[in-house]
């Protein structure tokens, strides 16, 4: 193998080098091949369930077959990496040409990203949120960490547990009645009505088409804001403004659906080909999550009758994996327009686990439920 690789590296040499964030996808595409073979699973976990190092492979082995490894090394050496499957391949870390390119590559690579537990077992996430609030005291966000487990076909049943860290004041001081850094809380299902846990709603029914997705989603929309129309006793209500309110409500949920951990990955595959549908989104070249993670970024907007409200995406540059997202409410004030942040996540960890903790006796209701 060593002869082999070494009359490609001679063949290639001509060739410029690979961005540094291509080196790192193959080893990480290389370092799971290699643990298939030694686990004999014969594929892969979904990528952002194990971030295996960089340097060095389980127990010491390189075991690995002989063909992986220069199909590998061919492809790094040439500083080219496709993401596996699908029409929409495309070269990793390739900057997208637009928003809906990048949407559409992210909802290829959302496809493949399948975590099913077995009997007896959970998916397990683990994410980083920071939430805004505002109250008497001024403007602030909290750093929270929200670890959640689903049992096997039971979504209903699922557990979170929160870990509140600090707080950031963004106007006046800091507040008084939130949750100390370092207070823990677990969520039961069923115990806060307001915020059930399990698969978002409208996941299950959803079809498989983006289209149709989208004209569901829209007939959904309207017959809402029609129904809230008349349960205002809104009766001059102008068209545009109509429109807009529609237009919020589809953007609402269609980015409830794709941001959500616990959201299937073939559905939000379909609702990121639906989002790449949608004329108001851009590219964003460089955007970070609450996790500190560089990432190319695809940005919807929505005007509103007082302002407007954007949702950010993240996705990894190399691999166009989902990280995160965030969102900002922009608020007509005094003439001008106030851009304040609406909350965001990153996901840290999806895999799969054999167990969920024990929830305390003592454990009471969260504060906000």
């Amino acid at each position: 193998m060593t002869n082999e690789l070494e009359v490609i590296k001679d063949c290639q040499d001509s060739l410029p080098g690979p961005a540094p964030e291509v080196t790192a996808r193959a080893w990480v595409l290389l370092a799971e091949e290699i643990e298939a073979e030694r686990t004999g699973s014969g594929h892969r976990q979904p990528a952002p369930s194990r971030r295996l190092p960089l340097r060095g492979f389980p127990g010491g082995r390189w075991a690995m077959r002989a063909g992986v490894a220069v199909g590998l090394a061919a492809a790094v050496t040439a500083g080219l990496v496709l993401v596996r499957g699908g029409d929409d391949s495309a070269p990793l870390g390739t900057p997208p040409a637009s928003a809906a390119e990048l949407l559409r590559h992210a909802a290829s690579v959302a496809a493949r990203e399948d975590v099913r537990p077995g009997p007896g077992q959970f998916v397990y996430v683990d994410q980083k949120t920071v939430t805004f609030a505002s109250g008497p005291e001024g403007d602030y966000t909290q750093d929270v960490r929200r670890e959640m487990w689903m049992p096997a076909g039971e979504p209903g049943k699922t557990l979170t547990r929160s870990t509140y860290g600090q707080t950031h004041a963004i106007s006046g001081r800091s507040p008084e009645y939130v949750q100390s850094p370092g207070t823990v809380e677990y969520q039961r299902a069923g115990q806060c009505h307001e915020n059930s846990l399990g698969l978002p709603p409208q996941a299950a029914d959803l079809p498989a088409d983006p289209d149709q997705v989208l004209a569901k989603i829209r007939r959904d929309a309207e017959a809402f804001v029609r129904s809230d129309q008349r349960r205002r006793g809104e009766k001059d209500l102008g068209q545009n403004e109509i429109d807009m309110r529609v237009e919020k409500v589809i953007g609402s949920r269609l980015f409830t659906l794709a941001r959500d951990p616990l959201t299937p990955s073939r559905t939000r595959a379909t609702v990121f080909a639906a989002l790449s549908k949608m004329p108001t989104a851009t590219v964003v070249p460089d955007l970070t999550d609450p996790a500190g993670r560089h990432g190319v970024g695809a940005s919807l907007k929505f005007e509103t009758p007082g302002g407007w409200e954007r949702g950010e995406f993240i996705f990894e540059p190399a691999t166009y994996r989902f990280l995160g997202y965030q969102s900002w409410i922009g608020q007509q004030e005094g003439g001008q327009v106030r851009e304040i942040p609406g909350g965001s996540m990153a996901v840290i960890t999806v895999k799969v686990v054999d167990s969920m903790p024990e929830v305390p006796k003592d454990a009471g209701k969260p504060m906000f439920c």
